[in-house]
């Protein structure tokens, strides 16, 4: 037996696979050498006197932390921008370190005599963003907005549905008041999915924030460093995270094994469906994916549900899709096409009834009782791949089977 640990909620849980059945285990790429992120954000800093200019002029500083696969790459990171621009004559009482809902929590030792707050999208003060031309208004933290330097700091990562989050999601959704945030997501007439990260990308640009951005590779080091303004630094480091992320398999499975990668992305079964076309990409037709996704938060969204729950063909969902977007329901329809085609078991303390009722998947106490389930059903010369955190890798099939 092969045993693989998955990343579930904060911890971790054992899938056990039969050597002989296992076609591979996909994680992301080893980067060929990888960076001092400290060092590497000092001397990025350094290299741009604009903003060092900015920050000996400025009263108020803060920076943004958003999510982050590794919080030592985020720490590290953060006391580099701060070290370099005091450097550069900033005074060391004019920061605040602001940190969005998915941001890891930093120690208040790593930040002393700063100010540590925590953006909370229904409760912090907000305020409209000027310049953004759209069909709704977005608002975001009013702290942030009035500072006389913004600087957002956090990973690029993948995302499978808008092609990238984290450092692009920062100023919004991250720092976004909870009503906005729903509006863009929500009722919106000829929206397609990719321009959602558009949208977050020009409201980001309308604020006039700088970045600080890291890819991370399959040892959570940091295989590429930016500093720029937004566009700048996400169109410098995608390359990188596509080049970490994707994966040529050559091989397609009767059974994937995957996990949402924990907290966040495991938070609910809306988060985790996220991760979900990962393991669906190698899998073969009529095969069967085992999800480990803890889901503490349930099921997640109350539209997600609704959607689900009205137990209509995907195809009417995808109709009502393409004349009012809804998220929420984008995942469900995407969902409930998944399952057309293949059984999906789910471990995670969400109630069974909802899982297999509502949401149409199979329930499992652990990943092992449904793998002995499955190769039951298909047999036990069933061939498995694992995908220990799907929330970052792109698996590509070389060789399509039936």
């Amino acid at each position: 037996m092969v045993e693989v640990w998955l990343p579930y909620g904060s911890s971790e849980i054992p899938a056990r696979i039969p050597e002989e059945r296992l076609i591979e285990i996909i994680r992301p790429q080893k980067a060929p050498q990888s960076q001092n992120l400290h060092e590497e954000v000092k001397r990025l800093v350094e290299s741009n006197s604009k903003l060092r200019d900015r920050a000996t002029k400025a009263d108020r500083i803060c920076i943004a932390l958003g999510a982050s696969s590794s919080t030592q790459a985020q720490v590290e990171s953060a006391k580099g921008l701060i070290e370099a621009l005091v450097d550069a004559g900033a005074s060391s009482t004019s920061f605040a370190i602001l940190c969005t809902p998915d941001a890891p929590k930093p120690n208040p030792a790593d930040f002393p005599n700063m100010k540590l707050d925590y953006h909370q999208p229904t409760l912090s003060p907000t305020s409209a963003v000027e310049n953004f031309k759209g069909d709704f208004h977005p608002a975001i933290n009013s702290a942030f907005k009035e500072s006389d330097l913004k600087v957002i700091l956090g990973e690029l990562k993948l995302h499978h549905f808008f092609g990238y989050s984290g450092v692009c999601d920062i100023v919004f959704p991250g720092l976004g008041s909870g009503s906005s945030t729903q509006a863009q997501l929500s009722d919106r007439a000829g929206l397609e999915v990719t321009d959602i990260m558009k949208e977050r990308m020009h409201i980001a640009n309308a604020v006039e924030t700088y970045a600080v951005g890291y890819a991370l590779d399959s040892e959570l080091a940091a295989a590429r460093t930016s500093l720029g303004e937004v566009d700048q630094c996400v169109k410098e480091l995608r390359t990188t995270v596509d080049d970490l992320c994707s994966q040529e398999v050559k091989k397609s499975a009767d059974i994937t094994v995957i996990s949402a990668g924990g907290v966040p992305m495991d938070q609910s079964l809306l988060n985790a469906t996220d991760t979900f076309p990962a393991g669906l990409a190698i899998l073969k037709r009529d095969g069967v994916m085992i999800v480990a996704a803890e889901c503490a938060m349930g099921h997640g969204g109350g539209d997600f549900y609704g959607w689900i729950a009205e137990r209509k063909e995907p195809r009417h969902l995808e109709a009502r899709l393409r004349h009012n977007f809804n998220y929420q329901g984008y995942k469900a329809a995407f969902l409930l096409r998944a399952l057309e085609k293949h059984r999906i078991y789910l471990v995670s303390t969400v109630p069974d009834h909802f899982v297999e009722s509502v949401f149409g998947l199979r329930a499992a106490e652990t990943v092992n009782a449904a793998l002995q389930t499955v190769q039951r059903s298909l047999g036990s010369d069933s061939t498995i791949s694992v995908i220990p955190d799907a929330s970052r890798v792109k698996p590509k099939l070389m060789q399509v089977q039936s």
